[in-house]
């Protein structure tokens, strides 16, 4: 691994037990909040933070709204979290949040969606669409311009990012200009080389197994594409996409099929593999060079798909 790649590894393996496989749900989810703290930071002064609440059909759907104070009418990015579809939130990622926000200036909202396996699919991906039809009826509220509207999504996130840009296409909008998929899983079925000699130690394949289990209950062979974006038989007219992934990520295959299948059905597509790196390696960024770099490089093509010309720095 990269130097600063494996020092974040150490920090995480010193604070808390990665290894011993969690008896129930609340553990896991426990024990993903404790992993996920260790490189937690305060926003910056320029970023306000807002909790708010989506109401959706028979739900609420929480929210946290992440506003550069110093850009006016900015664009939108909505960041769906990752935690194998069952674990995580707005707090967990946190730090990647206000970050997108402080080097955008888009506003970012990320999206705490149902969560398996109380709530399998389609539940996470039907509060996704819901948001997003709810931030495009409130503009005027929100105070942004609902017009650049960009979708971020890592890990799980990533799969639910890439169903929302199909469920967009297949349903007339709202419209999305761009879509960025980290280390995305897309895939239920876990049989590539990556899966199968993947050495990461933050996903495992007995992780991903439970994780798609949860999700897809007795469905893993779905041939959804909402649930199982890989799965799609069209890929064509689709918003521009990035996609980036860790050299030793479990996750490394699909990623180069879904980008190399994107740009086959004529989808503009920035692919990235971050070399001797691993799956999360955004949340790194603080301590990891090559995670830092990528973090800027997604920051940059976000600013350019979303026409931001320059943001605001702290003087």
């Amino acid at each position: 691994f990269e130097p600063g790649i494996q020092a974040y590894i150490d920090t995480i393996r010193a604070a808390v037990a990665i290894h011993p496989v969690p008896r129930n749900i609340e553990e896991r989810r426990r024990n993903t909040e404790r992993t996920h703290s260790v490189w937690r930071r305060p926003a910056p002064a320029t970023i306000e933070v807002v909790n708010w609440w989506v109401g959706l059909k028979g739900r609420e759907v929480p929210i946290r709204i992440y506003r550069h104070k110093e850009v006016s009418n900015p664009p939108i990015v909505i960041y769906l979290h990752g935690g194998g579809f069952v674990a995580s939130s707005y707090d967990t990622h946190d730090t990647i949040t206000w970050g997108l926000a402080e080097k955008t200036g888009a506003m970012v909202i990320s999206v705490h969606y149902r969560r398996a396996p109380e709530n399998p699919y389609p539940a996470a991906t039907d509060d996704c669409y819901g948001v997003l039809q709810w931030i495009h009826k409130n503009a005027d509220w929100l105070d942004a311009d609902v017009g650049r509207i960009a979708v971020v999504g890592d890990s799980a996130g990533g799969c639910l990012a890439a169903a929302l840009t199909m469920q967009v296409r297949d349903n007339g909008g709202p419209h999305l200009c761009f879509q960025a998929l980290l280390y995305p899983g897309l895939d239920p079925i876990k049989d590539r080389p990556s899966h199968l000699h993947a050495q990461d130690p933050m996903l495992r394949a007995d992780m991903m197994d439970y994780f798609w289990d949860c999700y897809l209950p007795g469905q893993r062979h779905t041939e959804d594409p909402i649930a199982a974006p890989i799965r799609a038989t069209r890929f064509s007219d689709l918003p521009p996409a990035y996609i980036a992934v860790g050299e030793y990520d479990p996750l490394h295959d699909e990623s180069v099929e879904y980008a190399r299948f994107l740009r086959e059905a004529g989808v503009p597509t920035e692919f990235h593999v971050v070399p001797k790196s691993i799956h999360g390696f955004l949340r790194a960024r603080f301590i990891s060079p090559g995670a830092e770099e990528e973090f800027e490089s997604l920051a940059t093509a976000i600013r350019g798909a979303l026409g931001v010309a320059k943001v605001p720095t702290q003087s």
